[in-house]
């Protein structure tokens, strides 16, 4: 480094001698990167050409006396490039480079977010080989000393997880993973998906009793479980469950103090940004509300008898029981020349889960201006919206949005439908800055994004020049559930 410091300090001399009048004049942080890293290189010719440079450019500019000051930062290149071969999988590069930064830049240290993404990165490659390879035990290894693998972010891992217990004969850890994940996370997408994959190993009284956990977990979602419930419940394995081999040589697999893998998954959920399952395309229409003689898992309720007279309590008892059992073309038999508001509302509900939204948004049109009670209007205007977004109606759902008072749960639901198809439709249009900006209030509202529209997002950034946050993007949802759709999307923002 004595070489370069002369270097510094003739060109420093050389500017004092040719000093004249000017404004002062300090290069930004970020010019002075390059000449930081040479510096760190030892690369003396770099040196000098960058001191060169910089003097040009900042005429009344001198280097510190301090080399020390000069090189205080790890340019973000480096960093940069740390965190691209760990996205490659290249963790010995990674390494490598980490030692190299340290030696340039004694200072400096890797900070923990690093290191933490580092280590399970490499955790997550060995896993995903030992499971495609195959190997179950050496999975079922690596799985439990690596318990940031089964985070509900990465729920795809507690998922196969599980198969490979299954794969060995351990029904009964098996069970236990999927037990974790039904206590832990708490989206509908996730918990619907645990019960399903559980009921081929699991009886009947282990079905019911995971479906009452997952109902503990997410109580909004407790009608859509039940149903799911009832239907596996038909076909419920009889097979016994089984245990390990050797009982003594693990403890009991749902203990969390005895069991790393159960710990993590018991312990606080991280906030990270969240995401969901592949349940939908970007352009899909949203699932159909059902309706119930209590309330739709949409939001709406099924109105009571109003202004019909005492014969539209019969038909509208009658239709409530068709939509119930999902007879939705016996409801709008049941409901046809309806006049009043009740019955009309209904009759709605059953009209958008027939795919018929035009007539859906006509008898939702008239219930909600003869609805005898603001809340079967409120409840009427929420159908009407719904019917407007299936139909591509987005600016007069917007519209509805704004002149009813919804109450929180509709209005979520409808805000973030109408700020996903904007988002599509933004990103279609090729104007990519706008769809990312109504992604990221869609994800604000919802405190989560579906995997399409995350992955879409990723292309977004990806198109309009932003690659790490593509990278970044994609390698969320590639980590939380490994799809063709999301290795060709990591592929490609990594060219």
């Amino acid at each position: 480094m004595t070489r370069i410091w002369k270097l510094i300090a003739a060109f420093a001399m050389l500017q004092a001698l040719a000093a004249v009048p000017a404004a002062a004049q300090t290069p930004p942080d970020g010019d002075l990167m390059a000449l930081r890293f040479y510096i760190g290189e030892g690369n003396e010719q770099a040196v000098q050409s960058e001191i060169r440079r910089l003097q040009l450019q900042y005429p009344d500019w001198t280097p510190s006396e301090d080399l020390n000051e000069v090189s205080r930062d790890v340019p973000a290149e480096a960093i940069d490039e740390i965190y691209g071969l760990i996205a490659t999988g290249d963790f010995d590069g990674a390494r490598s480079l980490i030692d190299k930064t340290r030696q340039a830049y004694p200072a400096w240290s890797p900070t923990e977010e690093l290191l933490q993404t580092l280590v399970i990165a490499e955790a997550q490659s060995r896993f995903t080989q030992a499971v495609d390879a195959g190997e179950a035990n050496a999975a079922i290894r690596v799985a439990r000393s690596n318990s940031a693998l089964l985070r509900c972010e990465r729920v795809n891992n507690a998922w196969l997880l599980a198969e490979q217990y299954q794969s060995v004969g351990d029904n009964e850890s098996a069970l236990a993973v999927y037990r974790s994940v039904l206590r832990s996370c708490d989206t509908s997408e996730v918990l619907i998906a645990t019960l399903e994959k559980s009921a081929a190993i699991a009886d009947a009284a282990a079905l019911s009793a995971l479906a009452d956990l997952a109902r503990e977990t997410s109580p909004e979602t407790a009608e859509q479980l039940t149903v799911v419930e009832n239907r596996l419940r038909a076909g419920a394995s009889s097979v016994p469950l089984k245990t390990p081999t050797d009982p003594t040589s693990q403890s009991a697999p749902d203990d969390p103090e005895s069991d790393p893998t159960l710990a993590m998954m018991t312990s606080p959920r991280p906030n990270p940004r969240p995401k969901t399952l592949d349940t939908r395309s970007a352009t899909s229409q949203p699932a159909p509300p059902r309706t119930s003689t209590a309330r739709s898992s949409s939001g709406g309720s099924t109105p009571q008898p109003a202004g019909g007279g005492s014969a539209a309590a019969p038909n509208l008892s009658r239709a409530a029981q068709a939509a119930a059992r999902g007879d939705w073309q016996g409801c709008l038999a049941l409901t046809a020349n309806a006049q009043s508001g009740a019955i009309l509302s209904q009759r709605g509900w059953c009209a958008l889960n027939a795919d018929r939204p035009m007539e859906a948004l006509n008898d939702f049109r008239k219930a909600t201006s003869i609805g005898s009670t603001a809340q079967s209007r409120t409840d009427s205007a929420y159908g009407m919206a719904l019917a407007m977004l299936r139909l591509g109606m987005i600016d007069q759902a917007a519209e509805v949005a704004a002149n009813t008072h919804f109450d929180r749960k509709q209005r979520v639901e409808i805000e973030s439908q109408i700020l996903d198809k904007r988002g599509v439709y933004a990103y279609n249009r090729g104007d990519y800055g706008r769809a990312i900006a109504y992604f990221d209030e869609l994800e604000r509202l919802t405190g989560r994004m579906h995997r399409d529209l995350s992955l879409l997002r990723g292309y977004a950034y990806l198109n309009s020049g932003n690659r790490p946050a593509a990278v970044a993007e994609f390698r969320r949802a590639h980590d939380q559930m490994a799809t063709p759709a999301s290795r060709r999307a990591l592929s490609e923002a990594m060219q």
